[in-house]
């Protein structure tokens, strides 16, 4: 079911065009847009100059599931379970070296394959605090991890999640809790929300998990550093404007 509340209409002399102005105006990657064409080409002797496409356009449907276990694209060559084994004992023990590396000192990390991600749980307070303070240390991890097994020449068959002492999981539930109560609070005061979360990553966790909530939706207002996610009341026929404030 398409988000009615967050539909655009657009029109533009090709496809292309209209799909990444449609981008823009819903504030998601190109790859995010589904669509329909409402109208198409135009009359007369001169209509390959005005020629032009009408487009209805909205975000793409995502299942919740795939918040942080992202689907990997096209067709590969699955590893067999042993090299997916093999795969995991590898990055296990090189994330061991570059959080040993970091804290000056031996770190454990257990490894967990669940909901499609390998989760890299490190045992060490001195990384706990500080991806406490800053979780781009975690992602930055992730990103160096998944360099890591060139060897394999195809898609990992799991996405890559490094957390510390369980740090960012919890963190991950605490925001999912938070969306869902201030949906209700949207849903029932008729008042849009707006969240100062610096991290693009909290964002997305509160952002996903209220994509299938049909009271409400999201929206990304301001650039860079300033960029926020507004949550808003979907809006029914005859409801009075809302302005952007916060509730």
């Amino acid at each position: 079911m398409q988000n009615k509340a967050s539909e655009v209409k657009v029109v533009a002399k090709t496809l292309d065009l209209a799909l990444a102005q449609a981008a823009r105006l819903l504030e998601v990657e190109l790859g995010q847009v589904d669509y329909k064409v409402l109208s198409q080409g135009g009359g007369g002797l001169f209509s390959f100059l005005a020629k032009k496409i009408e487009i209805s356009a909205w975000k793409k449907e995502v299942d919740f599931d795939e918040l942080l276990t992202e689907d990997v694209q096209g067709e590969v060559e699955e590893l067999s379970p042993a090299e997916v084994e093999a795969l995991q004992v590898d990055l296990r023990k090189f994330c061991e070296e570059i959080c040993s590396a970091i804290s000056g000192h031996p770190v454990a990390v257990r490894a967990e394959l669940s909901r499609g991600r390998l989760v890299l749980d490190c045992d060490d307070e001195y990384l706990a605090s500080q991806v406490t303070k800053n979780s781009k240390l975690a992602e930055a991890l992730e990103h160096i991890l998944r360099k890591k097994p060139r060897h394999i020449k195809r898609e990992l068959p799991f996405r890559i999640f490094v957390d510390v002492q369980g740090v960012r999981r919890r963190r991950e539930t605490d925001l999912v809790e938070l969306a869902r109560d201030l949906s209700e609070k949207v849903h029932e005061n008729k008042r849009p929300i707006v969240l100062n979360y610096k991290s693009s990553y909290d964002r997305k966790i509160i952002h996903m998990a209220l994509d299938k909530d049909e009271r409400v939706y999201t929206k990304s207002i301001g650039t860079g550093p300033n960029r926020k996610l507004m949550i808003l009341p979907v809006r029914k026929k005859g409801d009075p404007e809302l302005s952007d404030e916060q509730g």
